[in-house]
């Protein structure tokens, strides 16, 4: 990338391109209207910067001839000046984009790097691009991938619809005109009606039709944004940017939701679930269960005279032990089902799918492990209740079964195990 520093004071010229090299940007730096113009002439640069006052004219009437010649326009082009406020409403009438004050150099310096951050970044994730003709999805796929997307592409809607529920996609740009039965207007419409993050996807509506109220509609119907064809690659590449931002924020804000919720429902001591998180999940398991007649079943399990654990060897140990209990059972429960720390030295796994001779014989399989574990040094042991799901049943009553019957293995001597079945 390329800036243009138009300056008569080599100092402030030379403080510029430390600013744009800084940010990894290209500059060239001329005193003069009459040396920027033939620069101007030999290319387009990204950034001008020029000051208001020149030695062969202001800096309004270089910007006027500039773009009146058809050099500039479609990137920065900043004016510095002593007198900021005299002048910046004229500035800003004939297109100059920001006038800034050469006494705040800070607030330049943040413009600027603002600016550079933005137009140097590589974007990544990937865009759907529905486009039927085929030089304009070449030209537009180079656009994207330049920016640092993959690129997937479709020419109907019916194809492009089976994409978008399939895969995760950042941003999905639609022309209007496609083949096939589909408009760009039915595809952005029926994207809208997809589940979850699919149907939520950033849309970049793209027409050569600029009339009024075919691009209202296709806002109204669901796009974010939208850009006439033939596409200025600078606007491009800014609204492309824009969406594919702001739909990765999400993407983290969404993250970080979740990651909080998992912290929120997991115990701190042992990163089992809590009880919180098995009341609520539990009643959902039940629910599908019950609607698609499969077997549930609910194991309950207690750690044999715990208190004694911690009053003998103190709650660091006592700690070790629940620690150790813990990481037993998820070892053994895997992806069978889920376990929880109900509080205390007890437990609790929901095993969706389990009849009572699976639950049943997990539950034994959990007992003889813990028997054998004696974490730090100690033998510990841990009684079983286990329930299956009836047709009546609550989670309140399923879980108050199998705590029952975990409460008989303690009144038959503990370590052992009782089904509430049958009772």
């Amino acid at each position: 990338m390329k800036a243009l520093i138009v300056e008569p004071s080599r100092m402030i010229r030379n403080v510029f391109t430390s600013l744009f090299s800084k940010n990894n940007i290209h500059s060239v730096g001329v005193e003069t209207a009459k040396e920027a113009l033939a620069l101007l002439e030999s290319g387009p640069v990204d950034f001008l910067c020029f000051s208001m006052q020149l030695s062969d004219m202001t800096g309004l009437d270089f910007y006027a001839l500039a773009k009146e010649r058809g050099l500039i326009g479609r990137h920065p082009s900043v004016m510095l000046t002593s007198s900021q406020e005299a002048i910046s409403t004229t500035a800003l009438n004939l297109g100059i984009t920001e006038c800034f004050s050469k006494n705040e150099p800070a607030v330049f310096e943040d413009y600027v790097n603002r600016w550079a951050g933005k137009a140097t970044a590589k974007l990544g994730g990937t865009a759907l691009l529905i486009e039927d003709s085929v030089s304009q999805a070449a030209y537009l796929e180079r656009l994207l991938q330049d920016m640092g997307l993959r690129v997937s592409r479709s020419t109907s809607g019916q194809d492009a619809l089976a994409q978008a529920s399939q895969r995760a996609f950042d941003i999905v740009l639609v022309d209007y005109m496609l083949e096939g039965a589909m408009t760009g207007l039915n595809v952005i419409r029926q994207i809208r009606e997809l589940a979850g993050r699919a149907g939520k996807v950033p849309i970049l509506a793209i027409s050569s039709f600029d009339d009024a109220a075919r691009r209202i509609e296709m806002l109204r119907s669901g796009a974010n944004d939208f850009v006439p064809k033939p596409v200025v690659p600078e606007e491009f590449r800014v609204r492309v940017g824009n969406l594919v931002q702001l739909r990765q924020a999400l993407d983290y804000l969404e993250e970080q939701h979740k990651a909080l919720y998992e912290m929120a429902m997991r115990d701190r001591l042992t990163s089992v679930y809590n009880r919180h998180f098995i009341t609520e999940r539990a009643q959902t398991l039940i629910q599908e269960a019950k609607a698609s007649r499969q077997a549930l079943g609910l194991i309950v399990l207690d750690i044999d005279h715990f208190k004694r654990i911690n009053d003998t060897h103190g709650h660091a140990i006592g700690d070790s032990v629940l620690v150790a209990v813990a990481a037993a059972i998820l070892e053994q429960v895997g992806e069978q089902g889920v376990v929880a720390r109900m509080g205390g030295e007890e437990f609790m796994v929901v095993l969706p799918g389990a009849d009572e001779f699976a639950s049943t014989s997990l539950a034994e399989r959990l007992r003889a492990i813990i028997e054998d574990l004696e974490p730090s040094g100690l033998l510990v042991t841990a009684s079983f209740g286990v329930a299956q799901l009836r047709a009546e049943d609550s989670y309140e009553t399923a879980f108050s079964r199998a705590d029952m019957a975990m409460y008989e293995a303690k009144r038959a001597g503990r370590n052992c195990v009782f089904s509430a079945e049958g009772r």
